[in-house]
């Protein structure tokens, strides 16, 4: 190779380093939410982790941000739905629900979008259903109580703001209100059961509320 050749792809090498360098220093920056997205729909574990702390980021730079919020919550429910224990599993429902009521009250008066309203149902829903899915209904101490009714009178509330909004969406009809409402109704029953289980398994000597006014 002669010297001419040799300088020639010297200056071709170099103009190609320039040129990657340019292109990496020109290349936009990656917003903790744009992370967040990426790292959500991988699904592992890791990555869910990884996304949390990403959204957690854009939370604590701008605690009214809709999206980071309701990505949020996604990653929670995630979470939650793999999650092998019952009290951890409810914990991180609340959770979710939290960060997606959270982002209605942020998005602006033209509203939230739909899918806002319909994983709020389904969260709501699940953390409602949670006995069922550990298969503790029917446990006087852990099983149907008064926060799994109020969770899915929550589901079926926003279920009805969501048909008011979206009347046309098939997440809210009225076939679907009313599988809530049946459940609802399952779930009263299972409580108001559990409360007698619980009276009925009392300890020896114990007084009722109503005859201990009684006594006094």
């Amino acid at each position: 190779m002669t010297r001419k050749e040799i300088g020639v792809l010297a200056a071709a090498s170099l103009a190609l380093i320039l040129a990657l360098i340019l292109w990496g220093c020109g290349k936009p920056k990656e917003t903790p939410i744009q992370k967040a997205e990426r790292l959500l729909a991988k699904g592992d574990a890791a990555s869910l982790q990884e996304a949390k702390k990403a959204l957690q980021e854009a939370l604590a730079a701008n605690p009214r941000s809709e999206r980071a919020h309701t990505l949020l919550a996604t990653a929670y429910l995630k979470e939650a739905k793999s999650e092998g224990s019952r009290d951890k599993s409810e914990e991180i429902y609340n959770l979710a629900i939290a960060e997606l009521e959270k982002a209605l009250e942020l998005y602006p008066q033209a509203g939230a979008p739909v899918e806002v309203y319909r994983v709020l149902v389904d969260a709501c829903r699940e953390r409602a259903l949670i006995p069922k899915r550990f298969n503790v209904e029917k446990d006087i101490e852990v099983g149907v109580g008064p926060w799994e009714v109020k969770a899915m009178e929550k589901a079926i509330k926003i279920l009805e703001e969501g048909r008011a909004r979206f009347p046309n969406d098939l997440a809210f009809t009225a076939e679907k209100a009313k599988a809530l409402q049946k459940e609802l109704a399952s779930l009263k029953t299972l409580y108001v059961e559990n409360v007698h289980r619980a009276w009925l398994s009392r300890p020896s000597g114990f007084v009722s509320p109503e005859r201990h006014k009684q006594v006094q």
